[in-house]
């Protein structure tokens, strides 16, 4: 469970499993890829920078969520990719992570305003192989902390990108990136980094989390989470999504995209995820 209570199964189940030899052993063993690999990778990165800006010219005040939903989708599918779904919310502040409301109970969809963030996870495969998008974009003057946030995930993803190098462990990256979350003063809701391809290492810091919001005392357990595959030696080929995110207070930013390891620095495969985007109307 993340620490914003939205059950991951996946990254749940990775996380502790990961603790064990044999899964160390296999993540070790399949998460340096291939030349022929890395170019379904990126592929598949080109698809999710697409679905990225299929998202961005979509939103605009007066469109649903579904509408944009429906955007991303087709634009993967007619590129011959393929996505599971899309994690998203809108609105003048959010503080959770998951997918849409109406996809999983029966609401009215939420219409785009004025000085709203639509936030995002958007999930590019093909070939079987998959990358990461965390567009954001805003829809006219959102709120200030909403840009500080930004600007600060920001700073957390390019640290992270020249930290990205074989020979470091992961667990050096992660403190690297979530140096300008600390220092902000920030506090975040999922991830700053986990591995893909397959998963296994996952990034949670040691930055507060949404445990210290007033409301979170209504919830049961909304602890820290370990960070396992920190003394992981990274190398080249290996694949990792990047989901920088900070709030302050109710107002959340979070971009990120797909990054391969390199031999000085990060290999980035994506740009405009990388960054608040704007809606333009």
């Amino acid at each position: 469970m993340c620490n914003n209570g939205f059950i991951d199964p996946v990254k749940n189940r990775f996380s502790s499993l990961f603790t064990y030899d044999c899964c160390i052993d296999f993540f070790k063993l399949a998460a340096p890829k291939s030349d022929e690999e890395l170019a379904l990778v990126r592929y598949a990165a080109h698809i999710g920078e697409a679905m990225s800006e299929a998202m961005r010219i979509t939103v605009k005040p007066g469109v649903s969520e579904a509408e944009v939903a429906a955007a991303i989708t087709s634009t993967c599918i007619a590129m011959g990719g393929f996505t599971a779904e899309i994690l998203m919310r809108s609105g003048p502040e959010y503080i959770g992570w998951g997918p849409p409301a109406w996809q999983y109970r029966s609401q009215v969809l939420r219409i785009i305003q004025e000085g709203d963030i639509v936030l995002s996870e958007i999930f590019a495969l093909y070939g079987m192989y998959e990358t990461q998008h965390q567009a954001a974009v805003a829809v006219g003057n959102i709120h200030p902390e909403l840009e500080r946030a930004a600007l600060v995930a920001r700073e957390c993803y390019e640290i992270g990108v020249g930290a990205l190098k074989e020979g470091i462990t992961f667990g050096e990256v992660v403190d690297a990136m979530e140096r300008p979350l600390l220092e902000a003063g920030g506090w975040h809701v999922h991830p700053l980094v986990h591995s893909i391809n397959p998963y296994g290492p996952i990034g949670f810091g040691t930055a507060p989390g949404i445990e210290l919001l007033p409301q979170a005392g209504r919830y049961g357990n909304v602890g820290r989470l370990p960070n396992p595959g920190r003394d992981l030696i990274l190398q080249e080929g290996m694949c990792f999504a990047f989901e920088p995110n900070c709030a302050f207070g109710n107002h959340l930013a979070n971009i990120g995209g797909t990054v391969i390891v390199g031999k000085n620095e990060g290999i980035e495969l994506n740009s405009n995820s990388t960054q608040l985007m704007r809606a333009e109307y």
